[in-house]
């Protein structure tokens, strides 16, 4: 019952504030805060506050040590459970291939010293080459994977703040990309 009525009591709470907030139909920026996300709207026409610049360098290395963490400094939120979750599925399944791969490896070298031909058990062998093939493929998925983490935490970055606005093809502007070499 308790937890009811806490439960009310911040849903009136944020309500309330949320009422203040919003006095009439046209919104305005606080002037007193330093935002970087401020959304103001004056006689129909939305403006953005101009966005801080992001490091596309400093990105790339977030992100090279912490995949995921170069998303955070660019604000990319949503891309960080993809590059986790695919990630995880790849190492995962590098994990269970590479146990199937040592199994059959070692059944058929049980098999090859049993063997008087020394041959081996042929299915065996066929076995324990697939599960190396496709363990080897997933490897590679993962090492594309971190690598387009890290392309990705640039270009967002990178693009942090770029102008989006409606007015873009009303005037002539050159659009300028920084790629610094160093």
């Amino acid at each position: 019952m308790a937890v009811l009525l806490l439960g009310c009591l911040f849903f009136a709470a944020s309500s309330a504030v949320a009422q203040q907030k919003v006095s009439s139909s046209l919104i305005k920026q606080d002037s007193t805060k330093q935002s970087i996300d401020t959304l103001t709207i004056t006689s129909g026409t939305v403006q953005f506050a101009p966005l801080e610049q992001k490091s596309g360098s400093k990105a790339m290395l977030l992100s090279a040590l912490l995949p995921g963490a170069g998303q955070i400094y660019a604000h990319r939120y949503y891309t960080i459970p993809i590059i986790w979750g695919y990630g995880t599925y790849c190492v995962v399944s590098w994990n269970q291939l590479n146990n199937q791969y040592h199994d059959y490896a070692n059944k058929f070298s049980e098999s090859v010293r049993l063997d008087t031909t020394h041959q081996g058990n042929s299915q065996w062998s066929g076995y324990r080459n697939q599960y190396h093939d496709q363990r080897d493929e997933f490897a590679i998925y993962l090492a594309l994977t971190y690598i387009l983490n890290i392309v990705d935490a640039y270009v967002g970055a990178t693009l942090y703040s770029f102008d989006v606005s409606n007015e873009l093809g009303q005037t002539t502007s050159a659009v300028h990309f920084k790629i610094p070499i160093r």
